[in-house]
C-alpha cells in the first residue's frame, strides 16, 4: 500500500471528524425523539385518565328524596344529571338544567321534576336498583361521575349537609374545595 501524503493524511483526519461528528448528531437526535415520544405518550394517557376535573361526588339519601353534590368550581354551572342503573347500564333518570342556583352550582335533588327545566321520568323507581352510577354534565369542558352502593349509602351516618363519597363522608364544602380551579377560590 502506497504511503500518503500529507494533505491526504489531513483530508482523511477531517473527514474522520465529520463521520464522528454525524454519528454522534445522529444519536443523541435519536435520543431526543425517544424521550420527546415517552413524554408526549405519557403527557396525553394522563390527560386522557383525567380529562378535567378530579372533582368528587356525593350522595345523601333521607327516606325517598336522594340528592348529590357534586363538587365544582365556583365559576362552574350543572347542564344536566343523568342517573344510571348500575348493574344493567340503563338510565333510570335525566333532569336537564336545574332551576335553582344551587342546583347549577351541584347541589341536585334526583326525581325532582320541579328542580329542572326538564327531566325523565317523572318520579322515582318503586325501588332503587343496588347501584346508581351518578354523572354530571358541567357543559362542554368537563363532568364528573360516580357508582354509589345504595346499601352503602343508607347505612352511612351523615351530619346534616354532608354527603356519602368513595373517600368518605364529606361537607357540601369540602366537596367544592376538591378540583383544581385554577387561580378561582373556592367557595
Amino acid at each position: 500500500m502506497p504511503a500518503l501524503g500529507a494533505g491526504e493524511l489531513r483530508q482523511y483526519a477531517v473527514r474522520r471528524r465529520e463521520h464522528t461528528v454525524v454519528v454522534i448528531a445522529l444519536s443523541v437526535s435519536a435520543v431526543v425523539v425517544v424521550l420527546l415520544t415517552v413524554g408526549f405518550w405519557a403527557f396525553f394517557v394522563h390527560t386522557l385518565s383525567d380529562p378535567g376535573s378530579p372533582g368528587l361526588v356525593g350522595m345523601r339519601i333521607d327516606g325517598d328524596t336522594v340528592t348529590v353534590k357534586s363538587g365544582q368550581c365556583p365559576q362552574d354551572r350543572v347542564r344536566r344529571v343523568e342517573v344510571w342503573d348500575g348493574d344493567r347500564e340503563r338510565l333510570v333518570w335525566r333532569g336537564d338544567r336545574p332551576l335553582t342556583e344551587e342546583g347549577r352550582r351541584g347541589l341536585l335533588p334526583l326525581w325532582d321534576g320541579k328542580a329542572y327545566r326538564a327531566s325523565s321520568p317523572a318520579g322515582p323507581p318503586s325501588e332503587l336498583p343496588a347501584t346508581l352510577d351518578v354523572a354530571v354534565d358541567h357543559g362542554p369542558v368537563y363532568g364528573v361521575s360516580e357508582v354509589f352502593d345504595i346499601a352503602e349509602v343508607r347505612g352511612a351516618v351523615l351530619p346534616p349537609g354532608s354527603y356519602w363519597t368513595r373517600q368518605g363522608v364529606r361537607t357540601a364544602e369540602q366537596l367544592d374545595g376538591v378540583p383544581d380551579c385554577g387561580n378561582s377560590s373556592s367557595p
